[in-house]
């Protein structure tokens, strides 16, 4: 009996202590859930570049986050003068049930139209809001910044524009915007010269160095655009003189002994290359030139915006064997398969000659380029590059610093070339111009440095 009696007083003894430890599990637990869907950190909100001037239709980029439930909406509205206009209201849904989240991370991209606002201060109204339990509608943080409205496009005068300028040859134009400018240039035909400031023509002066393609036929547009810190453009056209540059013509055979030299080193880069050796071959100068022309174009519209060569480009000692722009007309057995046009010098000294770097610059390209072979490509600021092909050897790397002379590679007979030479080449913003102009110093004076 008095066992019994133990028992059960052990019995009522349990209860309060699994009451308790249930208690403690739902604690516990209700803490986790407050911590996992009523987390209290705000969602965060970085818009991109300047905004404090906008102009009438102006692009803005807004890098949205949030790391604990995920982004729920955003709201981005204009306010002027105590009067608010909604420009943008936008909903992320969970991504799954009740107990999903929303996107942790994006980017949003909106064109403000400032059409009924006046010109002047208003405030941009960015808020953005989370799927937190928090208080039932969740996080929420707000963004103002004050904006000024600004629609007007800033003028844009010509100052100079290059006298003798021909086909394959480069220029500068030099021009004003009356307000300091996000961006400008030079287009051509559609071609665009990005501008650089020009301080030593006073204040607002910028300069855009261009080059005419070899093959231009006439000018259908020559504009300088400018583009302000709000976004608005201004435009100024301009006329220039159409001289056409010097035709030279060539004829080149093209041997058996020749084909089986270079065919294999194709194929090794090339696979597809299929058919006859003719037919290989023909591939080979028509739509791998294409494909590595279209290469070079696009390394050489990005250059740095700092003029890094000074004086007259250094010339490798040789001897000429082809010249800038010369047609060439291309045999087998007597017939013509094929013509192209040569966009370089060709330069002929020893074997594995050292080849010096024009001027001062940064090596943006240095591997194996289909027909140019073994190349190196310099930037030398402001839209100016050189090309180095045939190479044997290729001393320098992608990114490094060179000094005027010193050796980026040695010549060779890499890629389309029957015999040991450099082919030269120099591009301004991707079209190739004559090489003959940038050796000489009274030319540079003439028509570019006079000015910069």
């Amino acid at each position: 009996m008095e066992l019994e009696a133990l028992d059960k007083g052990k019995g009522k003894n349990r209860l309060p202590a699994l009451a308790l430890a249930g208690m403690v599990i739902l604690l516990a637990l209700a803490t986790w859930g407050l911590s996992r869907f009523a987390e209290t950190e705000r969602p965060q909100v970085a818009p991109q570049g300047d905004l404090s001037r906008l102009g009438r239709n102006r692009e803005i980029v807004l890098t949205l986050s949030d790391a604990g439930r995920g982004l729920r909406s955003l709201k981005v509205a204009m306010v002027q003068e105590g009067k608010a206009a909604a420009l943008l209201a936008k909903e992320y849904p969970r991504q799954g049930q009740l107990l999903g989240s929303g996107p942790h991370r994006l980017e949003e991209r909106l064109t403000i139209n400032v059409a009924g606002f006046r010109e002047g201060a208003a405030e941009l109204l960015i808020e953005v809001r989370d799927h937190s339990w928090w208080g039932l509608t969740g996080n929420l943080i707000t963004l103002r910044l004050p904006v000024t409205v600004d629609t007007k496009p800033p003028v844009v005068s010509i100052v100079s524009l290059p006298q003798n300028i021909k086909t394959g040859s480069a220029g500068i134009v030099v021009y004003r915007v009356s307000e300091p400018a996000a961006r400008s240039g030079v287009s051509i035909n559609g071609h665009y010269h990005p501008g650089f400031p020009l301080p030593s023509q006073g204040d607002g002066a910028w300069g855009a160095m261009i080059g005419l393609p070899y093959d231009l036929q006439k000018f259908e547009e020559t504009v300088v655009t400018a583009v302000d810190q709000a976004g608005n453009t201004g435009k100024a056209a301009f006329v220039l003189a159409l001289r056409p540059g010097r035709v030279t013509r060539d004829r080149i055979t093209i041997s058996d002994n020749f084909l089986n030299a270079k065919l294999p080193e194709f194929a090794q880069h090339y696979p597809e290359l299929k058919g006859t050796p003719v037919e290989q071959y023909l591939m080979v100068n028509g739509e791998i030139r294409d494909r590595n022309y279209k290469t070079v174009q696009e390394i050489c519209k990005k250059s740095g915006s700092q003029r890094l060569w000074d004086g007259p480009f250094q010339r490798m000692a040789g001897s000429a064997k082809a010249g800038f722009a010369d047609v060439r007309s291309y045999l087998y057995q007597g017939k013509e398969i094929d013509t192209q046009t040569h966009l370089g010098v060709d330069i002929a000294s020893l074997e594995r000659a050292e080849i010096p770097a024009a001027n001062r610059g940064v090596v943006v390209f240095a591997e194996y380029l289909g027909i140019y072979g073994n190349t190196v490509i310099l930037d030398h600021g402001q839209g100016i590059f050189t090309l180095y092909s045939h190479l044997s050897q290729i001393n320098v790397t992608k990114g490094a610093a060179v000094e005027k002379g010193s050796t980026v590679g040695l010549t060779g007979i890499t890629g389309m070339a029957g015999g040991d030479h450099l082919h030269f080449s120099v591009l301004v913003n991707g079209i190739f111009v004559s090489p003959i102009e940038w050796w000489d110093a009274h030319w540079l004076q003439d028509n570019l440095l006079h000015v910069m």
